[in-house]
């Protein structure tokens, strides 16, 4: 399955009362696991794409637009889902690196010379109103963001969607990120690999100290 995942993070916050205040639902908390690969010479992530296992489940996000820069509060990524699916993009996408017969496995990328690069949990508080989904997600490495998601099917309802998560973020006093904060996995890049940093940094895909854009 392959869908369009529009999202904006904000300064973490209890957005509870002004979910169900506007008609909103509170849609419980999750727990899962992270795990992020790629290979030595960050062939994926220096091209702004992220291959990652939650838990049990392969995915993998490809930028929509080909600006090569993920870094900041606004993303607009191709998700796709799925063992199989996650296979035939790295194949079509890397031909030469991948032999992925089926199914996308540890195994298959060991042997694609990818490893992991970061593993973390998160605690994740679920919410929906408006037709945006709000994600209120703690990091086991101390970080923590509120995500509002819109997900669509073609790069023509991605400005319709930025728009709603505007409105939905005006709604819940969404505040902006701080200064040199962003996503869970562009922080734990920052703290704790300094390699793929440095690669990312010269790649352009992310920036030396993120300042992040004015949402408005």
């Amino acid at each position: 399955m392959s869908v369009i995942e529009v999202e904006a993070k904000f300064q973490a916050q209890d957005v509870r009362e002004a979910i169900l205040a506007n008609g909103g639902r509170v849609l419980g908390e999750v727990s899962f696991e992270d795990t992020y690969y790629d290979t030595k010479e960050c062939a994926l992530t220096t091209q702004d794409r992220w291959l990652r296992r939650r838990d049990d489940a392969w995915e993998l996000k490809v930028p929509v637009a080909e600006t090569k820069r993920s870094g900041g509060e606004r993303t607009v990524f191709r998700e796709i889902e799925g063992a199989e699916p996650v296979a035939a993009e790295l194949r079509r996408l890397y031909p030469n690196l991948f032999s992925i017969d089926a199914r996308c496995s540890e195994a298959a990328l060991e042997a694609a010379g990818c490893a992991a690069f970061a593993q973390f949990r998160t605690t994740r508080g679920k919410f929906e109103i408006r037709g945006c989904r709000l994600d209120l997600d703690h990091a086991s490495f101390g970080h923590s963001v509120l995500e509002i998601e819109a997900v669509v099917q073609t790069p023509e309802e991605v400005p319709a969607a930025e728009r709603k998560i505007r409105e939905v973020a005006d709604l819940v006093g969404a505040k902006p990120l701080q200064h040199n904060s962003g996503g869970k996995l562009e922080t734990y890049i920052r703290r704790h690999v300094p390699h793929v940093l440095e690669a990312l940094v010269a790649a352009g895909v992310l920036k030396e100290e993120e300042e992040p854009d004015d949402y408005t």
